[in-house]
């Protein structure tokens, strides 16, 4: 796994520190050589039971809260993913609306959550895990990510600059956000106990 990109748990004034040496990387089949579907991999640690961050990992209602370029999901209802269950994302990127289907296609409450995306638009593959491990501090949280520019108009290379860019913002940044929000989640029931 890659390492942790916080290090200790931020204090109301500490600033969020990733780890800047991250990126992208070929996948490796042995024996074939590279493939051309790069792999993103991050662990964070955030000070709130797995219960918790899973209540934001699993509700479709926190994605446009988590990830900076979807603005919508539909439905936008709370309830907690299912195997099978779909959801329709939109995002803003480069000033363009695009529509994306996503489905969940593993679901194990409070430990592991994973989805592809449906191949359309920028994105030919897109496939997301979650999981979540308890801590003596709360939980420690992975998303890894695999995914494949669509050439579309601007030529596989181009794309794929710019497909790699805002894949890791979009994971750094929810990482941040996930981070916030389940602390948040966890701070009033943290403090009556």
């Amino acid at each position: 796994m890659a390492g942790v990109g916080v290090s200790g748990y931020a204090q109301p004034s500490d600033e969020l520190k990733l780890d800047p040496s991250w990126s992208s990387s070929a996948l490796y089949a042995p024996g074939q050589g590279a493939c051309s579907m790069p792999t993103l991999e991050k662990s964070i640690d955030v000070a709130a039971p797995p219960e918790v961050v899973w209540n934001v990992v699993a509700d479709p209602s926190f994605v446009p809260k988590l990830y900076p370029h979807i603005i919508a999901v539909t439905p936008g209802h709370s309830r907690i993913a299912t195997v099978g269950k779909s959801v329709t994302i939109t995002a803003k990127i480069a000033g363009r609306k695009m529509l994306a289907s996503l489905v969940a296609t593993e679901v194990v409450p409070n430990k592991k959550f994973s989805y592809k995306h449906l191949p359309d638009g920028f994105l030919d593959k897109y496939v997301c895990s979650i999981t979540l491990e308890l801590t003596k501090k709360g939980t420690r949280l992975t998303e890894s990510v695999e995914y494949e520019a669509h050439a579309g108009y601007l030529g596989k290379a181009v794309s794929a600059i710019v497909v790699n860019r805002l894949v890791k913002e979009n994971v750094l940044e929810s990482l941040k956000n996930l981070k916030e929000i389940a602390e948040l989640e966890e701070g009033p029931a943290s403090r009556k106990a």
